[in-house]
């Protein structure tokens, strides 16, 4: 084992503890066995013993257990060190305070040293304390070690001394790595504070964004439920439409097919009536009956129709491929028709001009508005021009009501 040179020299160790009192103790006021106690060791180690083995807060700690100090919290820490050091110098509630604390907290590196014996033994115990960190342990144990002697004490005193300098300057040297390291963490904590506010900006508008879509999407769902009910709804519209128009037809055709039998009646009459003419006439000669042959069927002599001696009828409503009929019918019975769709197609200004030009008025019910009705009548009424509703929008229908017409005119020309 190599040896190990001390922190200063014996000599110049001497002359500083004889210079600050302390006094090296004399094996034979140690008893044989036996630790010194705090108030036992003479000189100035008591001040490296309070530094270097106890913290601030542990001797705020047995001095408000003590109250040795009142209100401690009044005393700087530089304070409170002094105070310690005082009371070292004799045995009292304080200095036995100290010694128990030590003691308790102290327990293994006292074990450890207790069997050492020889200068070369504690002072290897010492260097491997100081090596690994284990100074202040180390230091209690040998500094009240009753074996301890003058060379050994020396060296550790000197080493604490020195270590105390280089306390200070290493101190110095971290106070300005930690206000290095301070200046450091403000300024991260400056970036930092940055970046979470840009992050937090970030998640707001993130945010936002989300709640936008979110709402957009619900509208966007809403407005896909209602197209799909919209769509259904149209189809069944169609469907619907689609049958009505059916039905329209399939009532069209019905009124077409009675229309027909009751024009068919109807010539089956004029049939009979002209065989019945025929029959009772005298017989003519043969160039007669070729002339009458090939004369027009419009210029035969139309005795058994009604003569409407000119008279202009206004037709609202009804189905133009029927108005065509109507117009003939009419033209047959000395008459003439003017025609007005009820407002779908022809201006409704015009009607009232019709109705003014008529000498009377017929609309089927079946097929007019309700209100080409009602403006019929008020004109009719005001104009005070007959006017007759029709059951149907057929031929037949009209015939019986110009034959009512036209029945008193006949009857005053008898």
């Amino acid at each position: 084992m190599s040896e190990r040179r001390p922190l200063v020299s014996l000599s110049v160790l001497k002359s500083a503890m004889a210079s600050e009192g302390f006094e090296l103790a004399p094996a034979a006021r140690r008893e044989a066995g036996a630790r010194r106690r705090i108030w036992e060791i003479i000189g100035a180690s008591h001040c490296s013993i309070v530094g270097t083995c106890l913290t601030i807060a542990e001797l705020r700690k047995i001095a408000r257990r003590t109250g040795f100090l009142g209100e401690e919290a009044r005393y700087n820490d530089y304070q409170v060190h002094g105070l310690f050091v005082e009371k070292m110098h004799d045995e009292n509630i304080v200095s036995r305070a100290v010694q128990k604390h030590l003691d308790t907290r102290y327990e293994g590196a006292i074990r450890k040293a207790k069997a050492l014996d020889g200068e070369e033994a504690l002072l290897a115990y010492w260097e491997s304390a100081v090596d690994n960190g284990f100074v202040p342990g180390a230091y209690w144990a040998l500094i009240g070690h009753p074996r301890l002697t003058p060379g050994v004490e020396t060296r550790i005193f000197g080493d604490i001394h020195m270590m105390s300098h280089l306390s200070g300057a290493a101190h110095r040297g971290d106070a300005r790595e930690v206000a290095e390291a301070r200046r450091e963490k403000a300024e991260i904590a400056r970036r930092l504070a940055s970046v979470i506010a840009e992050r937090n900006d970030e998640l707001t508008v993130l945010r936002d964004e989300i709640a936008r879509l979110g709402a957009q999407l619900r509208e966007a769902r809403t407005l896909a439920a209602e197209c799909e009910s919209l769509r259904r709804e149209v189809d069944a519209l169609r469907a619907a439409e689609r049958s009505d128009e059916t039905l329209r037809e399939l009532a069209a055709l019905r009124l077409s097919h009675a229309e027909l039998r009751e024009d068919h009646a109807r010539l089956e009459r004029r049939l009979e009536r002209t065989k019945a003419k025929e029959t009772r006439a005298a017989p003519a000669p043969i160039v007669s009956e070729i002339a009458m042959a090939a004369a027009p069927i419009a210029d035969e002599p139309r005795e058994s129709e009604t003569d409407l001696c000119g008279r202009c009828l206004l037709y609202v409503g009804g189905r133009p491929r029927t108005v065509c009929r109507l117009q003939r019918l009419v033209e047959q019975r000395n008459g003439s028709l003017i025609h007005h769709d009820g407002g779908v197609e022809d201006n409704r200004a015009m009607l009232s001009e019709l109705v003014r030009r008529a000498d009377a008025v017929f609309f089927p019910v079946d097929c007019v508005s309700h209100r080409a009705v009602g403006a019929v009548k008020s004109l009719c009424e005001s104009h005070g021009i007959p006017y007759c509703p029709l059951r149907s929008a057929s031929a037949s229908a009209f015939e019986r009501a110009i034959e009512t017409l036209a029945a008193p005119v006949a009857e005053a020309q008898r």
